[in-house]
């Protein structure tokens, strides 16, 4: 037998260790759009919470709300109510988000495969993302805009590397 010299981790290496993993876990492009992918269910139900999209607690409120459910005009060429449009939209909107979280999830598989496209995908989804966060902050309420800005920002960051990957 030799004497052979085994040496032990210490605490401070194997802390590292796992800290690099971890940053580098997340660091990675397919992480970063799959991380993407769950802020987008997030913002899905967050958008389903304000189900019906409207609250009929205040007199003037009901009132608002009843007469968009029962004034009826022509709309190319169909009649309808503001509330089908107002309550069909919030719906729209919201199958939107989640089938644009199953494309990021999917196409995450495909990321190492052709990085410069899907680069090009991400970096569309980075500005959309950007433009949706000002609306939201413009419009509607801070935090969209706060889900909306980080997904941004983290699409950027995988824009980028994936579009140094040669």
């Amino acid at each position: 037998m030799k004497n052979e010299i085994v040496e032990l981790p210490s605490p401070a290496t194997s802390k590292n260790k796992i800290s690099n993993g971890l940053s580098g876990f997340f660091g990675s492009p397919v992480a970063l759009m799959r991380l993407s992918a769950i802020l987008f269910v997030g913002l899905t139900a967050g958008h389903l919470s304000a189900y019906p999209f409207a609250r009929e607690n205040a007199p003037l409120e009901k009132q608002l709300v009843g007469s968009m459910k029962h004034v009826r005009f022509e709309f190319l060429g169909e009649y309808t109510t503001y509330w089908n449009l107002y309550f069909g939209w919030g719906i729209f909107i919201a199958v939107l988000l989640l089938t644009l979280a199953f494309v990021l999830w999917f196409l995450a598989d495909i990321a190492p495969l052709t990085p410069r496209r899907i680069g090009v995908i991400t970096g569309l989804l980075s500005a959309a993302s950007f433009a949706c966060a000002y609306l939201s902050y413009r419009f509607f309420f801070i935090p969209p805009f706060l889900l909306l800005l980080i997904i941004g920002l983290i699409m950027l960051k995988t824009a980028i590397q994936l579009l140094r990957k040669v």
